[in-house]
């Protein structure tokens, strides 16, 4: 900037000497100096250096003197500021511009002067509603307010019927009752404390928040004029939380999100979100300051499940949950067959949903008549799951058919259970079979009988357990919607003959059914974005480093390297925390640690605005991306992104490929850049990729397809590329 200043000057000034002095008004005025600030008390005099081709002069508020005030040519002017004080200290800081003009608007240059001072000398003091209301740059301080939310950046202040985000970082709880100095601004068209100082806790407390607006009935509508408490549910993609409304999507994105209520790690899963607005981002998307986080599981294709919390009516009070406080409660747990005006239309409900109930061997149904004492059917509640078995009696559940099964798949049968004991604590030892009625085998078995199902509870020294659930997962190999499947002990025999104990007692929970690994619906719904990455948060370093857009501009400009400018760290950081790999040359995919060669030349990120570029002249490099951890089994995904080779300074292309790898599967892919002559053109490819039977182990690497440390890119010699708008859905 300097040098091109001088070189403004020295021609304004050949111009000026064929002008007699003093002849003409200037038509242009340069200075050195846009930006000047001075200490409230004792400021020294600063200056500029003003060249012009004729005669200018100042207009300034009287606080700021320039001198001289004219003049003409090349002039050092001196600029002297007032003492910014009275007899009772600092003045409130004060800002006013300088200006140096010519013979019009555009002739003219601009000083901005600032003067230090007492930000709070004449804030009035106030309340968490008047702070809202204040204009933009005001002070106040605030005599108390209660912290309602606590992020990454700063707290939420509330009064009771008015919330403002206070947008800097203070020790501070939830619950917290605050007093601070600050200064009133607005962030996308809601009240924030653009700065805040003096912020003291006045004492702790709890934090009771108002009912939530519900934007899933709302949000096609909202303005977020102010910063309501709000509540929304959707599934996560590419980190943010998609609120389906009438086929529409809207983005609910996080703002300063604490890392313990992140979306980032939850893609493809369904989640509730608490917090409070922080105004319209963008075309259909909200800005959330969170205060809790929801995870509902995936958003899975399930055929079948049951928490049996439907059962909470019957089981309101004197039910037991022996589970939960290891201890068995046979007062606390009745039998529903003992009671049917209390229990009848519960076991209807069970019949209903297309439950059967199991009798020993014989395979009793609900209706049908009691065997000899009339005690042996034994279906006991529990708060809320179920209670199997009695001394000597066995029994189990079978399930409903699988009715959401389209023709045949493989699915994944899971439940919690775990075996009973004595009033002693001596283990019932139960062990558990499952038998398929339909179509259908156990993968373990390749039959229609499972194999045992063992409880690890545990047994101490002196033989005695302790009630702990266990978590069972069963394969099944060609369900259908005919599929049944019965959880029974493994010794059915209406006398129990359970060497062990003389008992088959059992409790049972959460039974879920979904596709398994290599199913048809992979546990995850087709459509389900799982990865997306535009890169755009590279923007304030890409701005700070004046990073090049090659593929816009059409030509190859000077990028910062990641991987070596100190400034640019952080970039690498970010990615490794988001789960991505780096590759050199084809090395090891956590290549971020990777010795470079001895000339350190080898590792090769570059910073673009706002995307990567990747290789210098014989060396490759390429990026793995993050796991999918959304993926409950292997899936079909469809893979999308944007990319193009480089080129020499004088267009030469690189003619490269670029091959996507998974799990040892490789796919090549050409560029269609135009290379007339030789020449090419930057223009950016879009690439799809079909990946089949991907899991949330696999790592999808992009990477040229010759990855040799010192290319024989017999084309070129080397492998440089760009990488953008990186999107991943399942199928």
């Amino acid at each position: 900037m300097k040098k091109i200043f001088i070189l403004m000057a020295g021609a304004l000034l050949m111009a000026s000497c064929v002008k007699e002095a003093g002849s003409s008004v200037a038509k242009a005025v340069l200075g050195d100096v846009s930006v000047m600030e001075f200490p409230a008390q004792n400021p020294t005099p600063k200056s500029v250096t003003i060249v012009s081709d004729g005669t200018w002069h100042v207009t300034a508020p009287s606080w700021i003197v320039a001198d001289p005030s004219t003049g003409s040519g090349e002039t050092v002017v001196t600029v002297t500021v007032s003492e910014n004080m009275d007899a009772e200290g600092m003045l409130e800081p004060r800002k006013d511009t300088l200006i140096l003009s010519g013979a019009k608007l555009s002739s003219r240059h601009l000083v901005i002067v600032t003067q230090a001072g007492d930000s709070y000398r004449n804030a009035q003091h106030t309340t968490v509603s008047e702070v809202a209301a204040l204009s933009d740059g005001k002070s106040f301080i605030l005599d108390q307010g209660v912290v309602t939310a606590v992020t990454s950046a700063g707290f939420v202040v509330t009064d009771g019927s008015v919330n403002v985000y206070v947008n800097s970082r203070q020790e501070v709880s939830v619950g917290d009752k605050v007093t601070m100095k600050g200064i009133k601004g607005t962030v996308n068209g809601v009240a924030v404390v653009s700065q805040a100082d003096a912020c003291s806790v006045i004492e702790s407390g709890t934090c009771e928040y108002p009912e939530p607006l519900n934007l899933n009935e709302q949000i096609a509508t909202y303005a977020a004029a102010a910063m309501d408490y709000v509540k929304a549910s959707g599934i996560v993609s590419a980190g943010n939380l998609v609120v389906t409304v009438d086929e529409t999507e809207y983005v609910v994105k996080q703002i300063d999100a604490p890392a313990d209520m992140n979306l980032s790690a939850l893609n493809g899963h369904k989640v509730t979100l608490w917090g409070y607005s922080y105004g319209i981002l963008g075309a259909k998307m909200l800005g959330v300051l969170a205060t809790k986080v929801q995870d509902d599981g995936l958003d899975q294709v399930i055929y079948f499940e049951d928490d049996f919390e439907w059962l909470a009516p019957w089981t309101a009070s004197g039910v037991s949950d022996d589970v939960a406080n290891n201890s068995v409660n046979t007062d606390g747990a009745p039998n529903v067959f003992g009671n049917a005006a209390t229990y009848g239309d519960m076991i209807a409900k069970f019949q209903e949903i297309g439950y059967g109930y199991v009798w020993g061997w014989k395979g009793q149904d609900w209706s049908d008549g009691n065997p000899d004492n009339g005690n042996k059917r034994t279906l006991y509640l529990q708060k809320n799951y179920l209670k199997f078995g009695k001394t000597s009696y066995s029994s189990g559940l079978r399930m409903p058919a699988l009715k959401a099964i389209e023709g045949t798949d493989d699915v994944l049968l899971s439940f919690d259970w775990c075996y009973c004991m004595t009033g002693t604590g001596l283990p019932d030892l139960t062990t558990l079979t499952l038998v398929i009625d339909g179509d259908g085998t156990f993968a373990d078995t390749q039959d229609k009988v499972s194999g045992t199902l063992v409880s690890e509870q545990p047994i101490d020294g002196d033989g005695k357990t302790k009630l702990e659930w266990q978590h069972a997962e069963v394969r099944i190999n060609g369900a259908s919607a005919t599929t049944t499947v019965t959880i029974r002990p493994t010794n059915s025999d209406p006398t129990v003959t359970n060497s062990a104990r003389k008992q088959n007692r059992w409790y049972l929970d959460n039974i879920k059914v979904v596709p398994a690994a290599g199913g048809q619906g992979g546990g995850v719904k087709p459509g389900t974005t799982v990865l997306e990455e535009d890169f755009e948060w590279l923007a304030p370093y890409a701005e700070a480093a004046n990073a090049p857009d090659d593929v816009t501009d059409n030509k190859v400009g000077s990028s910062p390297n990641i991987m070596t400018v100190q400034d640019l760290q952080p970039i690498m950081t970010a990615l490794q925390d988001k789960g991505y790999g780096y590759v050199w040359s084809g090395k090891d995919i956590n290549g971020w640690q990777t010795s470079a060669p001895t000339d350190g030349n080898g590792q090769t990120l570059y910073l673009q605005k706002n995307y990567l570029k990747f290789g210098k002249s014989d060396y490759s490099s390429g990026l793995v991306l993050p796991a999918i951890s959304a993926l409950s089994g292997a899936t079909n995904l469809e893979l999308t992104f944007d990319w193009c080779w480089c080129m020499t300074g004088k267009s030469k292309p690189d003619i490269m490929t670029l091959t996507v790898e998974v799990d040892g599967v490789t796919t090549e892919l050409t560029s269609e850049q135009p290379t007339a002559d030789d020449l090419t053109k930057l223009e950016w490819q879009h690439a799809t990729v079909s990946i089949t039977g991907a899991t949330a182990e696999s790592r999808i690497i992009l990477r040229p397809t010759n990855t040799d440390p010192y290319v024989s890119n017999a084309a070129r010699g080397q492998n440089r590329w760009y990488l953008d708008n990186i999107k991943v859905v399942t199928k």
